[in-house]
């Protein structure tokens, strides 16, 4: 006696924990099934009831997207770099992006005898659409951001000089080695856990990951550990604008610097009154005194003559639930608390003409809301 699963359960996947994770088993036994349990996630054990034909169903999307999403998407990463140190660009990234559990699927007959099987699993804190799906191999190493057009595994990012900036990754090793094909040098890191941030720079150029990975102006092809995943680096020379990030599809943080051309729009509206009609006309004032008002601005961003796949990296920003806009000073060291949370106002944006490339993304950003005097 046995228990199956009708449709592979594939346990090699990296699941995504924001896509449905339909999970349908049976048992090989003549004995008529009661009940099963699942197991293994946290404080959760749903129990489930079998169809007429002694089959079990879940989607596990449910339990695994409220699991694994421990810190809201916040970023609180507080860099300490140290450029003779090559660890000491890396800082785990595990906690509320990655979810690894032993899952154990049990099958209680009418009889109280009990079958059971455990799966291996892992979850990323991401999602996938249908349309674009890609099955992910959790032996295999890959960059958290959008892929390249028609890849899999290749990843184009740019970097703006003295800003923030680090790349998210997934991998089960334990070191990983990048390898600059454009200048064939290399660095060796330890993984302190299976995501990890590599952190290029915290805005401070004295100190960089320049300074155990040097990085040509322009294109950098960096290969991981010789094998084919690979991914390209734009590096851009520092310039003024409005600079953003913000959780991606993938569950890393993706950055952008947004034009300089940017405009800022501030709208207010008042409280409401009390009435103060308590006074004889040659000693009122008013008669009634104004509460006060809320205040808000709203930046109107552009990002311009953008390529397939910098708009691929773009776009994101449109599903994105976190988003941050950086409020530091640039070429200075930098912390979690020089960013702040803002909200896009933009609600529909053209992504594809089949006319004509979109280059071109004019979003708006509304700023948190503004401290006034009130009564």
């Amino acid at each position: 006696m046995a228990i199956s699963f009708i449709q592979p359960i594939q346990e090699n996947k990296l699941r995504m924990a924001f896509n449905n994770d339909v999970i349908r088993f049976k048992s090989d036994s003549v004995l008529v099934p009661g009940f099963a349990v699942i197991t293994g996630l946290t404080g959760i054990a749903p129990r489930l009831y079998p169809a007429p034909d002694g089959t079990f169903f879940i989607n596990l999307m449910p339990y695994i997207s409220s699991l694994i999403n421990t810190r809201s998407f916040n970023d609180t990463l507080q860099p300490n770099i140290n450029g003779s140190n090559p660890n000491s660009f890396i800082y785990p990234f595990s906690d509320g992006t990655i979810l690894q559990a032993s899952v154990k699927f049990s099958i209680t007959f009418v009889d109280g005898t009990i079958e059971s099987v455990t799966q291996s699993l892992t979850w990323l804190a991401a999602v996938q659409q249908i349309e674009s799906y890609v099955l992910l191999d959790k032996t295999k190493t890959y960059l958290l951001a959008p892929f390249k057009i028609g890849t899999a595994d290749r990843n184009m990012i740019k970097y703006w000089q003295g800003y923030p900036f680090d790349i998210p990754f997934y991998t089960p090793g334990t070191s990983i080695t990048f390898k600059n094909e454009t200048n064939l040098l290399d660095a060796t890191f330890t993984t302190p856990t299976p995501a990890f941030r590599l952190v290029l720079s915290n805005g401070d150029d004295d100190e960089t990951l320049e300074n155990i990975l040097p990085l040509a102006d322009g294109f950098n092809k960096l290969k991981i550990d010789g094998r084919q995943c690979e991914f390209v680096i734009n590096k851009v020379p520092y310039k003024c604008g409005m600079y953003l990030k913000w959780i991606n599809p993938m569950g890393g943080y993706s950055y952008w610097l947004f034009e300089e051309t940017h405009s800022i729009d501030r709208s207010s509206k008042q409280l409401g009154e009390l009435d103060r009609d308590i006074n004889s006309p040659e000693y009122a004032f008013n008669r009634a005194a104004q509460i006060g008002k809320d205040s808000q601005d709203t930046i109107r961003i552009v990002a311009e003559l953008l390529t397939d796949n910098e708009r691929r990296t773009v776009e994101t920003i449109l599903d994105s639930p976190k988003i941050y806009l950086f409020t530091g000073q640039p070429y200075s060291r930098n912390d979690f608390r020089n960013w702040v949370e803002v909200t896009l106002k933009t609600t529909s944006a053209r992504i594809k003409n089949a006319k004509r490339p979109i280059t071109n993304f004019a979003l708006d950003i509304e700023l948190p809301q503004r401290y006034t005097q009130t009564l």
